[in-house]
């Protein structure tokens, strides 16, 4: 899109919003690991639930981009591309704003937008009861999470119970990280060994150099990164059982609750103008949908989190 059509784009908007009526407006965005081209049309209705002061600005989004398909970096290690990323900017788009996205660490992004650094993020980031005891969630997706061994399960791991006296790898703060403690909990004899790291792929890491004998984390990630991951060959996803099943949701602080709230409308409309599943399909990521967009609905799943 030239500049001059991202003015008009622009002033038309803010014509728009300001009348109480909104013109044509669309964003024109590539969707999927191929870039299949697909349009979102801004909605009158929607960006005028937008609280003023994000009304036709920015939404600052963190991402963490070591989970694909969800999120990651293209080969030029600079541009973000993945199925979080494409409803991001679909979001965005059909409430009038322009998505601005910003790498950040997993366990460091609560806090960050908390801090007001960020004003939501997506990153397979889970909806659970004790995160919703500091932000307010909008629930986009769902997935399980899997147990990562060495290519052939050399030591017969089959559930999350044979984890106990072992090595285990997990992402810091993850809903990964608090199943493993809490089946830690239930070792009688044999305590886990967990090993806690910032990056899923340092845990990936140690299982295949040996230094741990296992890792979980979500299986659509897991099984992504190991089919099409150099650095994963080796590794095997125990794909017979699923643990803590959950939403995927978008994080916002509760004083922001107008911005959570035109959120879940804009995802709701994109339900209904088949957009959301159009860019969970071009992922391969459509049984992970949603029939309803809800908010807080962490309790229906209960995963454990730090």
């Amino acid at each position: 899109m030239s500049i001059l059509s991202t003015v008009a784009r622009a002033v038309a908007l803010a014509s728009a919003l300001a009348g109480g009526t909104l013109a044509a407006c669309a964003a024109d965005l590539k969707i999927g690991p191929n870039g299949t081209p697909l349009t979102v049309d801004t909605a009158a209705d929607l960006a005028a639930k937008v609280p003023d002061a994000f009304k036709g600005g920015t939404l600052k989004i963190a991402t963490d981009p070591s989970s694909p398909p969800y999120t990651y970096y293209q080969a030029d290690g600079q541009t973000l591309i993945g199925s979080d990323i494409d409803l991001g900017n679909a979001v965005a788009a059909k409430l009038g704003l322009k998505a601005e996205w910003s790498a950040v660490k997993f366990p460091g992004i609560i806090a960050a937008i908390e801090a007001k650094r960020f004003d939501t993020a997506l990153t397979g980031m889970g909806d659970t009861p004790a995160r919703e005891q500091k932000l307010d969630f909008v629930d986009y997706s769902t997935d399980g999470n899997a147990i990562v061994v060495l290519k052939g399960n050399p030591l017969a791991i089959k559930t999350i119970a044979d984890l106990c006296g072992r090595h285990v790898a997990v992402l810091q703060g993850s809903v990964m990280q608090g199943l493993v403690e809490k089946q830690d909990g239930k070792c009688a004899d044999k305590k886990i060994d967990i090993q806690v790291f910032q990056d899923i792929n340092q845990a990936l890491l140690q299982v295949r150099t040996k230094r741990a004998d296992a890792t979980m984390y979500q299986y659509g990630v897991a099984a992504y990164v190991i089919q099409t991951s150099p650095d994963a060959a080796g590794l095997e996803v125990l794909a017979f059982e699923q643990y803590g099943t959950g939403y995927n949701a978008m994080p916002f602080r509760k004083s922001d609750s107008g911005l959570r709230d035109a959120v879940q409308a804009a995802l709701s409309a994109m339900k209904a103008d088949g957009s959301y599943e159009k860019i969970l399909t071009a992922w391969g990521m459509q049984a992970n949908g949603l029939e309803k967009i809800t908010v807080n609905d962490g309790l229906r799943f209960n995963q454990p989190s730090n």
